[in-house]
């Protein structure tokens, strides 16, 4: 990923995301994970199906040994929602220590095309939400609002890799949002515009379908960072009066969560690396060797990664490394 110097490492782990005015509080950690795409069975292609299980073993043991205080799933926790998917994904999240939450991305939801059988959404919800989808759940000092932009009641998503939020949790949200002290959104689907530019090909739409109606309720309740993953790719965007944070894959070049520290001067937020360099450069040929992949090695080779941070909001109220 390139040099770094230490004004731009966090605890020397990797490269910082960003520092952020908001959320402020008490001192919260949250690992948001997304894309693993965990398979038993399926090999090879630019996801590299074949590491995803060893990628959220390596990114649970972490989890583990930092002891964080939630881990959050921003969905496609599966290659492509197959009950067996499920069930490996689920013996591996058994050993997390510590409390997991998630959303469903695209490829977790039933689809009419689907040639196998999937787990229904409420099967989902059972198992990795407090019980219901949309969500608020306290997780130290913040709030984490999970929001559902992958499956619509009506199957109105069933053949397109966009999303939507339902008018029901756009409803609910303004219900909610009020309620709430310190609120991250955690959703699937990308809002801000031009968050999906590394992914986006042939002209197909990978943002929310109707982000402007969420964009104006998170701005007119402050919410100040959501975190969305789908396009694989670590990117930073204004999105109403504060910031979209896109978490990179798990599965896919370049293998990465992220860690995001809360504290009563801001947040910042670091990106940890998952895989060693063999697997790094692994990782980097399959994507390079695919047309889907080779944007995220383009903006790699565009020196992407020597930018970070990417945001750095409020700089005096942080005393360099």
């Amino acid at each position: 990923m390139g040099a770094h110097t230490r004004s731009s490492i966090v605890g020397g782990r990797g490269p910082l995301v960003g520092r952020f005015p908001a959320p402020r509080g008490r001192s919260t950690t949250i690992a948001v994970i997304a894309d693993p795409h965990v398979s038993p069975d399926a090999e090879g292609t630019w996801k590299l199906y074949h590491r995803t299980e060893a990628r959220v073993m390596t990114a649970i043991a972490d989890i583990n040994r930092l002891a964080v205080d939630a881990a959050v799933f921003v969905g496609d926790l599966t290659r492509d929602g197959h009950c067996r998917e499920f069930d490996r994904l689920d013996e591996l999240l058994d050993q997390c220590a510590v409390p997991v939450l998630a959303v469903p991305g695209n490829h977790d939801v039933p689809k009419e095309y689907d040639d196998h059988q999937t787990p229904p959404l409420l099967e989902f919800i059972s198992q990795y939400t407090p019980g219901s989808l949309p969500f608020v759940e306290r997780v130290g000092s913040v709030d984490i609002v999970g929001i559902n932009t992958a499956w619509m009641p009506d199957g109105s998503l069933d053949e397109t890799h966009g999303g939507a939020i339902s008018r029901a949790q756009l409803d609910w949200l303004e219900r909610t949002l009020p309620e709430t002290e310190t609120p991250i959104i955690a959703m699937h689907h990308t809002a801000a515009p031009g968050s999906d530019h590394a992914y986006r090909a042939n002209d197909v739409e990978y943002r929310l379908a109707n982000a402007n109606e969420l964009t104006a309720v998170l701005e007119k309740h402050d919410v100040g960072l959501c975190f969305a993953g789908h396009v694989h790719w670590p990117s930073v965007a204004p999105l109403g009066g504060g910031y979209e944070v896109v978490a990179p894959a798990t599965c896919s070049f370049p293998q990465a969560y992220l860690l995001v520290h809360v504290e009563p001067r801001g947040t910042t937020i670091e990106l940890v690396p998952l895989a060693d360099n063999p697997g790094l450069a692994e990782a980097y040929r399959a994507a390079r060797a695919d047309p889907r992949g080779s944007r995220l090695t383009d903006s790699t080779d565009a020196g992407y990664f020597q930018r970070f941070p990417l945001v750095d909001a409020a700089p005096d109220r942080w005393a360099v490394p």
